[in-house]
């Protein structure tokens, strides 16, 4: 049986500057590529900065592949700002940048000067702690040593605190913790330390989506507009977009709305406020700048919005749909929006790339794109029960929330998953991610 791994951590990102020690002369050469490449992206000049790979990259990511790339998730990210040097190490050359979050690139070049690995990703400060984190991996089986070699480079490196694993493998959970659940408290998490697991919220509401269409109360390809309240649905922009693409992210609604920055009071908390005034106010106003269903946009908003649209239908508050439909037939008892007083003591801290120790984050309007909190004994049990052998009590939902609805090459998506596009074997997986926690589910089918 294939391993189905849960990969949940409590971040915190701390940025130390480089002392200015002069680059080699292949630095120097993989930074002048870097160079001309940011400059190209800066301009949205994707030809031209494709004429700088070398003949294996292109052979891995052809021509139409890196446009799409470029111009659905790349542009998206722009301006990259602050842009600095931190090392290099084995060919690769590391910038550490500003955009929406810190980002690094990676860069090396083949032996014709041309870039042969490239990677625009989450900022990871790779120093190395001095004194190692604590952890209940006991490295003795092949499964345990795996794991620590991913987990523990990861949460020895500054600026990670702790980290909880869950495997199912060969018939058999397995669970490993790593670091502290607070800074310097030498309190090492559980499978039942609470998280939040941000986007995997997504999963959740694509299973909301997928019982509306059993029990006959929506369609997939009903127009949104259909559940929405009159003056909002009069907005000819928003008549053709479906269901269904606002859970694959094909909709065209952006990935946040414009107009929430108006109710943020504490930068800590972005969503506290935004609730179903402003997003209705959005709405109203929204213009379309591409056909729903013809191209792929990460969208919060979107996910969001399928919540509300379930708490109308419903007539019950997101997380009492999620606690009543998902939860419960599951066991999952530590899978919750509301944390209580105990919870609240006992969840993971967050921290963010400034070492601020950084709040849970709080939603109204927008909670099915990133509310819930959860374990990893929780998600393990949830990722099982998307496989046919344990005959889900939701099996029927999976059924729906598994079939690819959007497949342009660059993203392949169900309802809420995403597919490994390149994998041999079929993968479903979500990531998730707030001010201070990353997690990850994947799947092998």
């Amino acid at each position: 049986m294939k391993p189905l791994a849960i990969l949940i951590t409590c971040v915190l990102i701390t940025t130390f500057l480089n002392g200015q020690t002069p680059l080699t002369p292949q630095e120097k050469s993989t930074d002048s590529v870097a160079q001309k490449l940011l400059q190209y992206f800066a301009n949205k000049q994707a030809d031209s900065a494709y004429l700088l790979a070398g003949e294996a990259f292109k052979k891995a990511l052809p021509h139409d592949k890196w446009i799409d790339v470029c111009e659905k998730q790349l542009y998206g990210l722009l301006p990259f700002r602050n842009i600095e040097f931190k090392r290099s190490k084995n060919g690769v050359n590391k910038y550490r940048m500003e955009s929406v979050a810190p980002l690094q690139l990676l860069l090396s070049l083949d032996s014709t000067g041309k870039f042969q690995a490239f990677a625009i990703q989450p900022y990871q400060d790779d120093t190395r702690k001095k004194v190692l984190s604590a952890t209940d991996n006991a490295k003795l089986s092949t499964l345990d040593k795996t794991v620590d070699t991913l987990v523990g480079n990861y949460i020895n490196t500054i600026g990670n605190v702790g980290a909880s694993v869950a495997v199912f493998y060969n018939g058999k959970n397995y669970y490993y913790n790593y670091g502290e659940t607070v800074k310097d408290n030498k309190q090492l998490p559980s499978q039942t330390t609470l998280y939040e697991i941000g986007s995997i919220s997504k999963t959740f509401t694509a299973t909301l989506l997928a019982k509306a269409v059993v029990d006959k109360k929506v369609g997939l390809q009903d127009a949104i507009t259909k559940h929405l309240p009159d003056s909002v649905a009069v907005n000819k922009d928003l008549q053709n977009i479906t269901l269904q693409q606002l859970s694959n992210h094909s909709s065209g609604l952006p990935r946040l709305p414009i107009n929430m920055n108006f109710t943020v009071t504490n930068y800590l908390q972005p969503y506290e406020n935004y609730d179903d005034k402003a997003l209705f106010a959005f709405l109203k106003q929204f213009k379309a700048i591409r056909k729903p269903g013809e191209s792929y946009e990460y969208s919060n908003l979107a996910v969001g919005l399928l919540g509300v649209i379930f708490e109308r239908i419903y007539k019950k508050p997101y997380e009492q749909l999620v606690l009543e439909f998902i939860a419960k037939p599951l066991a999952l008892t530590h899978t919750k929006i509301t944390l209580t007083d105990a919870d609240k003591t006992a969840i993971s801290q967050g921290y963010n790339e400034k070492d601020e120790a950084v709040p849970a984050w709080n939603f109204k309007s927008l909670a099915a794109a990133g509310a819930i909190k959860s374990c990893s004994e929780d998600l393990l049990i949830y990722g099982k029960q998307q496989l046919d052998i344990f005959k889900s009590p939701l099996a029927k939902y999976n059924a729906i929330t598994h079939q690819p609805t959007f497949n342009d090459k660059v993203q392949k998506v169900g309802l809420g998953w995403h597919f490994l596009i390149d994998d041999a074997d079929i993968v479903w997986q979500h990531g998730g991610g707030t001010y201070g926690c990353r997690t990850m589910l994947c799947i092998n089918e």
